[in-house]
């Protein structure tokens, strides 16, 4: 016969990640008692060779155009990247064009952004200088 929880065999796995969860903390505390009292502990080279292959791996991503967040208030330069296009002066019907593509595939209501919407919408006006920068 199987023996069940709800029969009296209780499983095991709370007990034992909860022993794994206090033996994790007790540990964290033991070791930064043992940093105020001045031992000195040596990171072992496994862990800083895994931080340098994750950091040669995404090296690339320091690029500030890459990950630079939204400007504030927005300028016309990053309204041209948002809308992607290249043309130093667009003509409205391009920048039109370019947004109305944008938006149909980042639309709030077929699951986009609300703010990435809200983006797209405000580099629409700064290019077709409706809104001053």
């Amino acid at each position: 016969s199987v023996k069940t929880a709800a029969s009296g065999g209780g499983s095991m796995w709370p007990l034992i990640l909860g022993g794994l969860g206090v033996g994790a903390l007790a540990a964290r505390q033991g070791m930064r008692m043992a940093q105020r009292s001045g031992v000195k502990m040596e990171v072992p080279p496994v862990f800083t060779g895994a931080a340098g292959a994750f950091k040669g791996a995404f090296g690339g991503l320091k690029n500030k155009d890459t990950l630079s967040g939204f400007a504030s208030p927005m300028d016309r330069a990053e309204a041209k990247k948002i809308l992607n296009t290249t043309d130093t002066n667009p003509s409205k019907d391009s920048i039109r064009e370019a947004h109305r593509k944008l938006l149909v595939a980042n639309h709030p209501d077929k699951g986009g952004s609300t703010f990435l919407a809200s983006k797209i919408n405000e580099a629409k006006e700064i290019m077709l200088g409706r809104k001053g920068t």
